[in-house]
C-alpha cells in the first residue's frame, strides 16, 4: 500500500511538473520572417496573426491613407523604420501598438503585468533633403551608436534592439517580436528578419 501510494505522489507531482512547463511556453512556437525594405520609400505591410505579408505601399499621402483604413496589418517595415496599426497610423480606429520588453525571446512567454503600449505618431526630422514628417513606431528594426553628443558615429554602427511586443491590430493578441538581420551577407542593408510568436495576454 506504502508503495502505491509513493508512486501516485510521483506520478501527481510529475504531472504538476508537466502543467507548469506548459504553462511557461508561448501560445505558438516562434516563426521567422523576411521583409524586403531595401527601397527608401516603401512600406511592407505584414500581418503577425497570418504570418506573412500583406502587401506594400508607397511613403505618400495616398499609399498611405489606403493602408490606415485597413485592419488586416499589424506592422509595417520601411528600412529600420517600423510602423503600428495604431495611432497616427490608423483611420479606422486599429488598436495595435508596441512595448519595448526586459526580458530575452526566449524568456519572455507571457505579457508584463501593467504593460503600456505606445502608437503610432508624426515625427518631423530635419535631413539633406528638408524637412520630413513621417508617422512611425517607437520602434526601430536598428538603432545605431552615437557619441556623447548625440551625433551618429561615421561609418554607421549598427546595434542589436530590444525584444518587442506588439499588440494585433484588433488588440487581442500578442507578438514577442526580435530583429535579428538588416544587412545580408552581403553587408547589403534592407534585408530584414525577425522571428516572433504570439504570447499570453
Amino acid at each position: 500500500m506504502k508503495k502505491r501510494i509513493i508512486l501516485l505522489a510521483a506520478a501527481a507531482a510529475s504531472l504538476v511538473s508537466i502543467a507548469c512547463n506548459k504553462t511557461e511556453q508561448p501560445i505558438e512556437p516562434a516563426a521567422e520572417a523576411y521583409i524586403d525594405a531595401t527601397s527608401k520609400t516603401t512600406w511592407t505591410y505584414f500581418s503577425l496573426s497570418n504570418g506573412a505579408v500583406v502587401g506594400t505601399g508607397e511613403e505618400n499621402a495616398t499609399d498611405n491613407a489606403l493602408w490606415a483604413a485597413r485592419t488586416d496589418w499589424d506592422i509595417a517595415v520601411c528600412r529600420y523604420t517600423v510602423r503600428t496599426n495604431s495611432g497616427k497610423a490608423t483611420s479606422v480606429g486599429a488598436k495595435g501598438g508596441v512595448y519595448v520588453s526586459s526580458e530575452t525571446f526566449e524568456s519572455l512567454t507571457s505579457l508584463p503585468k501593467g504593460a503600456s503600449f505606445a502608437t503610432d505618431e508624426v515625427v518631423t526630422s530635419e535631413g539633406m533633403g528638408g524637412t520630413t514628417s513621417i508617422v512611425q513606431s517607437t520602434a526601430t528594426v536598428i538603432q545605431f551608436m552615437t557619441n556623447e553628443d548625440g551625433s551618429l558615429v561615421m561609418p554607421p554602427v549598427y546595434l542589436k534592439t530590444p525584444v518587442y511586443v506588439f499588440r494585433t491590430a484588433d488588440g487581442k493578441k500578442y507578438y514577442k517580436v526580435e530583429f535579428t538581420q538588416y544587412q545580408d551577407e552581403n553587408k547589403v542593408t534592407g534585408h530584414v528578419k525577425f522571428n516572433y510568436a504570439r504570447i499570453k495576454g
